[in-house]
């Protein structure tokens, strides 16, 4: 019976392991997504890994050589729950699966903020306050809106002067 797996992949090469998988006759997948990053102060559009660092497999547990599999180049083992390998559920691989034929067709990257973010300034002479991304204007400049004085303020900054909030 085929089940899906997942396998954590060294630092950045997730497709390498992918080739070297597929070679032994395995069947993968490696979700990816292409997004807008700001790269020396350009913005530049990448796919990248989904879920960076990790690939799934499909494997039929009776026959796959697991020893193989954990020693492949780029692969630095499967996720374990109390020393078993974890089985991904069939529903969640549906989904990714779906999702994976979805992000095929779309052509146009995510942008690097949307609309009502919480950001903060990291330059220039409001660095350290948090704002609210509001729209992108032009290539390399954005608006955000401010609370300044008890007053909600429209700023437009260079887009490489924010950082998400997430990550702060």
């Amino acid at each position: 019976m085929n089940a899906w797996y997942l396998l954590h992949c060294k630092a950045r090469q997730e497709q390498r392991a992918q080739q070297n998988i597929e070679n032994q006759g395995y069947t993968t997948c490696l979700p990816q997504i292409k997004r807008q990053k700001i790269v020396q102060g350009k913005r530049i559009e990448r796919i990248e890994p989904l879920f960076p660092n990790y690939i799934f497999i499909q494997l039929d547990k009776s026959t796959a050589n697991f020893n193989a599999l954990r020693s492949t180049r780029g692969v630095n083992g499967f996720v374990r729950f109390g020393g078993i390998p974890a089985t991904v559920p069939g529903q969640v691989m549906d989904s990714i699966l779906a999702l994976e034929q979805t992000s095929e067709k779309q052509d146009q990257a995510q942008p690097l903020f949307r609309s009502g973010d919480k950001v903060q300034i990291s330059d220039g002479p409001f660095a350290g306050l948090q704002a609210i991304y509001n729209m992108p204007k032009g290539e390399e400049r954005c608006l955000i809106f401010l609370d300044m004085l008890g007053q909600q303020q429209s700023i437009e900054i260079e887009e490489t002067a924010l950082r998400s909030e997430e990550y702060s």
